[in-house]
């Protein structure tokens, strides 16, 4: 009886290495998805019912994106907020901590609150659909790794001469004579 080969063991893709590494992609993007769903309602709020207020900035933050922290009252509730500072309102544009500013709240969800009047729902959609995608493409390696939309996440040691390409010429390293074209 053979013995198998440890060396072409240790070439073929690990379904766990793959799993794995989808599961990180799928927390990642996962929690961009849920990020923007909760921005994109607070947006279709603010577009809704907005109420004009004056904030005080309170911190920068280290988000990027102009980003600062805020606090504001609605009928004598004391909320905080984040975003970016209004670059539309020259006044407001370079806040610093301590400075005054104009924001938006919803009137009917008074948390919600943007530095800034929103002008539109669902900005950024183009790479939402793109994360989407990924975040299918990696779903899909969860299940099953092997599969033909799945993410071909490698394991192990590559250095045999066999590639992926060469699994799909019987094993043999890729000569372009296989009949297979990529």
């Amino acid at each position: 009886m053979s013995q198998p080969d440890p060396v072409a063991r240790n070439t073929q893709p690990s379904a766990r290495v793959a799993r794995v590494g989808a599961l990180v992609i799928v927390i990642i993007l996962g929690l961009f998805l849920v990020s923007w769903c909760s921005w994109v309602r607070a947006e279709y709020w603010l577009l809704k019912d907005a109420q004009e207020g004056i904030a005080i900035v309170t911190k920068d933050l280290w988000t990027g994106h102009n980003s600062v922290g805020c606090r504001y009252t609605v009928n004598h509730k004391e909320y905080t907020g984040k975003g970016m500072r209004n670059y539309q309102d020259l006044r407001y544009r370079n806040v610093h901590p301590g400075n005054k500013s104009v924001v938006f709240y919803s009137a009917s969800h008074p948390w919600m609150s943007s530095l800034r009047r929103p002008d539109r729902l669902g900005e950024g959609l183009p790479v939402v659909l793109l994360v989407l995608l990924f975040e299918t493409m990696a779903v899909i390696t969860l299940i099953n790794p092997r599969r033909k939309w799945a993410f071909h996440i490698h394991g192990g040691n590559q250095s045999s001469g066999t590639s992926p390409i060469s699994d799909h010429c019987g094993g043999k390293a890729h000569d372009g004579k296989c009949g297979q074209s990529f």
